[in-house]
């Protein structure tokens, strides 16, 4: 293939008529343009593939910004998750408070309620201790009252 140095010192051998062998012209001219017609095929072939890998690149570019929104939806998705369980564990531990302050409330007010009904058995056993004494006393003092009939 011809280079521009070569065009440039070409020499094209004179005639009688100090004028150019008109064969060697032409073979010279035939032979530029078969090389500038490979260079021109060269060239679109090579623009050709310019043009798929950008279109390449535009691609694989639209793929990244894909890929860069999917994982930051991925983050945002994954805070608002990790917010979300931080809120329903302090719903459920207040209301785990709430459920064992009632139930608290509860036992106090049955514990209390024992306490009342175990001061009223204290109260009725107390009551029948002295009727008891008191209808032995008389039993007794029957008794006594019999022994000295005799």
């Amino acid at each position: 293939m011809l280079t521009p140095i070569d065009i440039e010192n070409k020499v094209f051998k004179k005639v009688k008529v100090k004028g150019y062998d008109i064969q060697d012209v032409e073979d010279f001219m035939e032979q530029i343009i078969n090389d500038y017609e490979s260079l021109y095929k060269e060239n679109s072939e090579l623009r050709d593939k310019v043009n798929l890998m950008q279109d390449s690149v535009s691609y694989y570019k639209s793929v990244e910004e894909g890929i860069n929104k999917t994982i930051e939806n991925a983050q945002h998705t994954a805070e608002d998750i990790r917010e979300n369980a931080k809120q329903e564990a302090l719903n459920i531990k207040r209301e785990a408070e709430i459920e064992v302050k009632d139930e608290l409330i509860n036992l106090r007010k049955e514990i209390t309620n024992v306490e009342v009904e175990l001061e009223e058995k204290k109260k009725q056993m107390q009551i029948y201790r002295v009727k008891v004494k008191s209808m032995l006393e008389a039993q007794l003092k029957i008794l006594d009252e019999q022994d000295i009939d005799y």
